[in-house]
């Protein structure tokens, strides 16, 4: 059965605007988190020593806002 929602079905610029709108989202996120929590540029930053719980909530938060 055909279904246009598939990502089988998408055309080429379909497709290409979805990936544009999941890196576009990804980025978005990683500047969120790296300015909310002061992030210093360092591979372990204040966004990594947070507990999974605490790294959920600010997440949640993000998806809000996004």
């Amino acid at each position: 059965m055909y279904n246009p929602n598939n990502p089988s079905n998408w055309s080429w610029s379909k497709a290409f605007a979805e990936m544009d709108k999941t890196v576009h989202e990804s980025e978005m996120t990683q500047q969120c988190i790296n300015h909310v929590l002061n992030y210093p540029g360092e591979a372990n930053g204040v966004f990594m020593s947070l507990n999974k719980t605490q790294q959920d909530d600010v997440y949640e938060l993000l998806n809000q806002i996004l």
